[in-house]
This record gives structure tokens, C-alpha cells and sequence, in this order.
């Protein structure tokens, strides 16, 4: 059964509203997108109205899969996060890309809703609740980013969900390094010696890390600060000299561009890494 537009902006509103808990002041951002059809996101032009249709079109359809009281929260908080920026975005005078990414063909969705429900479908399994609102923060940035396809984006979101919440927390840590004066005091020698009484919870640290490593996210500016280093396992990496590869910096910006962490967390990690 087909439904209205109008009877998806209704589901959408609704499932947004119940990622309160979550999400904060967001869904009332969110809900305001919907909240008169494509009419309501004609701030941002014509390519807001598609916006708005693809989403709705989309969020209906995840409202009427069965899902647990718990994955309908953390859903519609991704939901919510994710659209709160797009009308932001949208307000400050910006455009949504304007490729092939909101187009759709007879028996071939649009690529926007393809992943809209990967990133929901990520959202509901998540465990790791401080997780989600980058996964809405995700959805909203590929509105605005062109230059990332389809096929990039369902292998970034496949890479997202194989990270902690924590391996998360020291790529922020990377890129606060050069502004946060308590970042720059890391260790600047590796841990092949000086490790004794090492505890078990710093070497769960470090293999994040070089998990991070190993997926081609992060790299280790040798002490000396000529060229980097190659790790062989976790007593390699040199924590002042993490830095971002450069597909770790577009992944970062994706996920936590323009996003939020939680300070003490990252500042945890950072202790750990002294």
C-alpha cells in the first residue's frame, strides 16, 4: 500500500520525536523540517523539498518496521540529529549537492535514501549510544559533500560500525591536538621500553589504536619528527605523533565534522597516553 507525503511526514515526526532522550534539542529542529511537508524546507530551495520527500519517504518506511522501544529511540535520534543540521546548514544559505545523489528512477531508489537507511539501520544496532548522534551527523554532512559517493559512503559507514566509541575518542584527540595545550604533552617515545607496570587497560588502549592504524586511519610521526613509523604492534606507536592519514581525515570529517565528543572523554584518553 502507497502511502502520502503527508502521511510520511506524520511517521517521521513521530519516530524523530521519540529520539528525545538522545537527541536532545535536536528533534525540535528536525520536526520543524517536516513539520509543513516540502513546504517546511523550502529555505533550502528546491533541492530542500527533495530533500525533505527523501526523507520522509524513507523515515515512514523504517516507523513501520518492527523495532524494539530501545532501537525506535536511538533511530529516531539519528534521524533527528541528522536533519536539525540540514535545516542549520540549509538556513545559513547553503545548498545540499547537487549530483545524481536525491535522483530516483521507476524500481531504483535515490542514493540519499539508500544511505539514510544504512545509516538508520546502523543507529538501531548500535549499543554504543554515544555513537549515534555521529551517525546522524554522518547523514547530514553527505547531504552537503558532493565529492563523496554512494560507494564511499556505505564503505565508511561499514567502517564506523567495526570502531568503539573510544577508537572514536582518540581520532578527536588527533585533531585537537594542535589547539588543546593538555593534548601536546603525550608520551613521545614508543613502549618497546619505560612499559614496566604497564596496566592491562592502557595496552586495550594502545590496540585500538593500532587497530586504527591497521584500517589505514591513523599514522605515527617518528620521534624525531622526520618521516613515520612503521608499526609492527602496539609498543610502536608514539602518541604525540599520531596524525591523521589522509583517509583518516575525511573519514573524520564525515562523522565528527562539525559533531560533538564529550571532553572528559577524550580527556581520559589523553591521561592514558602521558
Amino acid at each position: 500500500m502507497n502511502r502520502s507525503n503527508e502521511e510520511d511526514i506524520e511517521k517521521a515526526k513521530s519516530l524523530i520525536s521519540i529520539g528525545a532522550e538522545i537527541a536532545g534539542a535536536a528533534v525540535g529542529g528536525a520536526i520543524g523540517f517536516f513539520a509543513t511537508g516540502p513546504v517546511g524546507a523550502a529555505g533550502a530551495g528546491s533541492l530542500g523539498v527533495i530533500v525533505a520527500k527523501a526523507g520522509a519517504k524513507l523515515l515512514g518506511d523504517v516507523a513501520d518496521r518492527t523495532m524494539s522501544a530501545r532501537e525506535k529511540v536511538r533511530v529516531g535520534a539519528a534521524a533527528a540529529v541528522a536533519f536539525n543540521k540540514i535545516e542549520k546548514v540549509a538556513l545559513s544559505g547553503n545548498e545540499p549537492r547537487k549530483d545524481d545523489f536525491f535522483n530516483s528512477e521507476e524500481g531504483k531508489r535515490s542514493d540519499a535514501e539508500e544511505i539514510l537507511e544504512g545509516t538508520l539501520r546502523r543507529a538501531r544496532e548500535e549499543y554504543e549510544e554515544k555513537k549515534i548522534l555521529l551517525l546522524g551527523n554522518f547523514y547530514a554532512n553527505m547531504v552537503y559533500s558532493p565529492g563523496v559517493s554512494t560507494e564511499e559512503a556505505n564503505y565508511y559507514l561499514r567502517l564506523f560500525d567495526s570502531l568503539t566509541y573510544r577508537q572514536l575518542c582518540v581520532m578527536s584527540l588527533i585533531m585537537m591536538k594542535p589547539q588543546y595545550s593538555d593534548f601536546q604533552n603525550l608520551r613521545s617515545h614508543d613502549y618497546r621500553t619505560q612499559n614496566a607496570n604497564m596496566q592491562a587497560s592502557t595496552v586495550a588502549l594502545l590496540q585500538e589504536i593500532y587497530a586504527l592504524y591497521n584500517l589505514g586511519l591513523v599514522c605515527v610521526r617518528s620521534a624525531g619528527g622526520n618521516g613515520y613509523v612503521s608499526l609492527l604492534a602496539w609498543h610502536d606507536i608514539i602518541p604525540l605523533g599520531l596524525e591523521f592519514t589522509g583517509l583518516g581525515e575525511r573519514f573524520y570529517k564525515l562523522f565528527m565534522g562539525g559533531g560533538s565528543f564529550s571532553l572528559p572523554d577524550i580527556t581520559t584518553i589523553a591521561e592514558a597516553l602521558r
